[in-house]
């Protein structure tokens, strides 16, 4: 099962793809490490962005886009742009797309036996959270 974790943040949609297979763990190298949508008012940059998220899954096969969930309201609330992103990703044709809670997550790496960082699997810093997001997910799907 190859997932693609995704964190929205502002305009930009951060990305770590990561495969459970036989019990093993694998972070291929990819071309792109996020996605930015530069303007959020017409619908052809939207479209350009499902477009070309939607080429890089097909060209990695991935099975399965996981987005970690934002706050909807407060202080950390979702951009504007962010819910723009997400509604773009959900509707993302032949690809399982999840929205998943914190706790979800947290669940999944709570029942890991090791919980690696991004920089230990060759990624950003910036791809943690992303990262941690689809390792909670396998994690999840592997119990």
């Amino acid at each position: 099962m190859r997932v693609c974790g995704v964190e929205l943040i502002g305009n930009e949609a951060i990305i770590a793809i990561m495969q459970l297979e036989k019990g093993l763990y694998d972070v291929p190298v990819v071309r792109a490490n996020k996605f930015n949508l530069v303007d959020g008012i017409n619908t052809v940059p939207l479209k350009k962005f499902q477009a070309d998220f939607k080429q890089l899954m097909t060209d990695y096969k991935v099975d399965t886009v996981v987005i970690k969930q934002r706050a909807q309201k407060g202080k950390f609330a979702g951009s504007p742009l962010s819910f723009k992103i997400e509604g773009a990703l959900q509707l993302l044709p032949d690809v399982n797309v999840h929205v998943l809670s914190s706790t979800y997550i947290k669940e999944g790496l709570s029942g890991a036996q090791n919980q690696p960082t991004a920089v230990e699997l060759g990624l950003k810093k910036f791809q943690e959270q992303a990262m941690l997001t689809a390792f909670g997910y396998l994690e999840q799907q592997s119990q």
